[in-house]
């Protein structure tokens, strides 16, 4: 068995490794605590910045908070 080259790249033309160019803002998300499962997951906030998504990685219970003005500065939320 070959042993696996751990510096091993693959360029593909059009693609580009976020991490690497260095002007990647890091998407917003929120952890959400699911009681539905009893899980973690994170959920990413859309493309319009209107809301943050997400689903229950076990049982896919969709999840959707609101962005707005006078929301709230907490990172981890439960969803009941």
């Amino acid at each position: 068995m070959a042993k696996e080259d751990p510096a091993y790249h693959v360029d593909v033309e059009g693609v580009t490794d976020e991490a690497d160019s260095g002007d990647a803002m890091p998407r917003p998300w929120l952890g959400i605590q699911f009681d539905c499962c009893g899980v973690y997951a994170r959920i990413y906030r859309n493309r319009d910045g209107t809301r943050y998504v997400g689903n229950c990685p076990r049982c896919a219970r969709a999840v959707r908070v609101k962005v707005g003005k006078d929301g709230t500065s907490h990172r981890f939320l439960r969803a009941t």
